[in-house]
């Protein structure tokens, strides 16, 4: 409906129904290229956020193997490490000696197998009686030997006591944990598998085995502290991550897991515990639930359950809002100009299509002012003609002067014509229109005289006073580079709309009747030459002054102006001034309007005797 002219519209409704599809176009492009630029930064921050949760994703799997390997480690040690005395055979001597377990020092730091257990309390060891013994202490104990402490031992060395006081406080752990007291009694039966793991007595991790020494089967183990335990492997992991960016890692017990209500009550942790690592390759630092920077809360990564016996604990990761990939950053990059291109063409497309409704309301005008330009000349004409054909004019004095009204008024639409035909070969840089316009060398004086000529008679119809002066910085030795015929028809047609606006106005004052050329030096270039033509008149304003050599403008509407004229009279003087390789502005006087011509000159002597026509 939009394309389909059911009526004739005015300039205002055409450029309204344009700026209406204009935008309506560009709104149809640039919705389906929001949406698509939309899903793809969507999907590369997808792709940013999926490489982000395969490193935590590796992370933790890093994790549950460390803690495999260390079950695996442990699980070498001889399960006759387990007593304070060892049998070592010497085969020198023949002899067997009782030398002190791998597992008999005091410092838990000392590494076992490859390396040492990080929160490790001590060894411990249970025969099928329930009888307790650990590494670190030659006797067994049970709870009257830690009731009842006899006298002897409290005079031991410090070393002694500091055995048994260890000695007995891993045997006091181990008194609180039900599942080991219920392994007890009701019998040591065989486990396959590596250390097994009980969770029940708070903020402890008991590792045991049941190996078979003999004929009888123990239960041998370690006891470990929970914390230090879980929160070394995950430190040094998060450590030696790959990530990039700052990175909050939660370590909780997971209440949603498991059944057992006291197995979920002894392995929660008193509060998730945090690990902050800034930025790649930077120590992990545990930070207080007060201390976390809460921007580091803003984006969830990942979160997994680690391995059993493990199952019961999650670790979370999370960090602040994801930055700019350069991908990311490069694909802004490119929207922001796609979209500033989009935006740049479809704005000039309208302006083209503006240019061009107002081009063809100019054409409108111009062939309304030329029909009014034609018909009134050629009524006229045509009515003096038949009054001569007839005889009505019996005077010879009225016959002539009908016979000078004709001949005028023909001349006047012979010159109309050919401007018309003229501004038409100029304007699309036609070869016979170019060819026309010679310019060469012509002293000045001469174009004063030219001016002369050429503008007394119109001047003088109307009453116009001509003040024409030449600069003294001007010689007769001064040549300006015109077409003599080109220059004489500028001036014809400026002088022809200085009367004519003159008259319109109905300006009175006498004094304002004057026309002023003046040939000067132009002030930045010394060998071209300013020819300023002002008038008196009504003047424009600032902003016709910047549409006056606009083809077919014409202030104001043609069906209310009371001037005559085709708006291609200053076109033309502005195409004929660049032929002549010069250049014509307009500017603002008080009262009036000055029109500056700027021309080449060059000394009389130098100037090349053939005409010099444009290359």
């Amino acid at each position: 409906m939009w394309f389909k002219d059911n009526q004739l519209m005015s300039y205002a409704q055409r450029r309204q129904r344009l700026r209406w599809q204009a935008c309506t176009f560009l709104f149809c492009l640039l919705v389906p290229l929001s949406i698509l630029l939309y899903f793809g930064f969507a999907q590369l921050k997808q792709n940013q956020l999926n490489t982000y949760q395969e490193q935590a994703r590796h992370l933790i799997l890093q994790i549950d193997r460390k803690m495999f390997k260390r079950r695996l480690l442990t699980d070498a040690l001889p399960v006759n490490a387990f007593d304070y005395y060892q049998a070592v055979y010497n085969p020198l001597t023949d002899e067997t000696l009782q030398m002190p377990s791998v597992l008999s020092h005091l410092d838990p730091a000392r590494p076992t197998a490859t390396r040492p257990i990080q929160g490790l309390v001590g060894y411990f060891q249970f025969d099928a009686q329930g009888r307790f013994n650990s590494p670190i202490w030659p006797e067994p104990l049970s709870n009257k030997d830690i009731a009842n402490p006899d006298s002897e031992r409290k005079k031991a060395s410090p070393e002694l006591q500091q055995r048994y006081d260890q000695a007995k406080f891993i045997y006091q752990i181990l008194s609180k944990s039900e599942a080991l007291q219920s392994k007890l009694s009701q019998g040591l039966s065989k486990e396959s598998g590596l250390y097994q793991l009980w969770f029940d007595v708070p903020g402890y991790f008991i590792f045991y085995r049941l190996p078979k020494i003999g004929t009888q089967r123990k239960l041998q183990g370690y006891l470990v502290r929970r914390d230090p335990y879980l929160l070394s492997l995950v430190s040094e992991y998060l450590s030696q991550s790959q990530f990039d960016l700052p990175v909050l890692l939660t370590l909780d017990a997971d209440s949603s897991s498991g059944s057992n209500t006291l197995y979920k009550a002894m392995t929660a942790l008193p509060e998730p515990v945090h690990f902050l690592r800034t930025h790649s390759q930077s120590p992990a630092r545990r930070l207080a639930q007060t201390d976390i920077p809460t921007d580091l809360r803003e984006q969830f990564l990942y979160s997994d359950t680690l391995r059993w016996p493990f199952n019961n604990y999650t670790l979370h990761f999370t960090t602040h809002t994801l930055p700019m990939s350069p991908t990311m950053l490069y694909s802004s990059v490119f929207a922001l100009l796609l979209i500033l291109t989009i935006l740049g063409a479809c704005y000039g497309f309208y302006r083209l299509s503006v240019k061009q409704l107002a081009l063809a309301e100019q054409r409108m005008n111009f062939v309304s002012s030329v029909s009014h330009e034609l018909k009134t000349p050629l009524t006229a004409i045509r009515m003096y003609a038949e009054m001569l054909r007839s005889g009505t004019v019996v005077s010879t004095d009225a016959r002539q002067d009908y016979y000078g009204f004709i001949h005028s008024e023909s001349e006047r639409l012979s010159r109309l014509i050919d401007n018309i035909l003229l501004l038409t070969r100029l304007n699309h840089h036609d070869h016979d229109g170019l060819s026309q316009v010679n310019p060469e060398y012509v002293p000045v004086t001469m174009l004063a005289d030219i001016i002369r000529s050429k503008t007394s008679t119109l001047l003088s119809k109307h009453a116009f006073t001509l003040n024409m002066a030449i600069g003294p910085t001007l010689t007769d030795e001064t040549a300006v580079f015109v077409d003599q015929d080109a220059f004489a028809q500028v001036v014809i047609n400026i002088t022809e709309n200085a009367v004519k606006f003159f008259a319109a106005e109905g300006i009175t004052d006498p004094a304002r009747r004057q026309l002023d050329i003046t040939f000067r030096r132009n002030d930045h270039n010394r060998d071209q030459l300013e020819l300023e033509i002002r008038d008196y008149g009504p003047g424009v304003s600032q902003q016709q002054c910047d549409k006056l050599f606009e083809l077919f403008y014409r202030g104001g509407s043609e069906l209310t102006r009371t001037t005559q004229g085709t708006g291609i009279g200053l076109a033309l003087v502005a195409q004929l001034v660049s032929a002549q390789q010069g250049q014509i502005t307009a500017h603002r006087m008080t009262p009036g309007l000055a029109l500056r011509l700027t021309l080449h000159t060059q000394h009389l002597s130098q100037a090349m005797p053939e005409s010099m026509t444009q290359a």
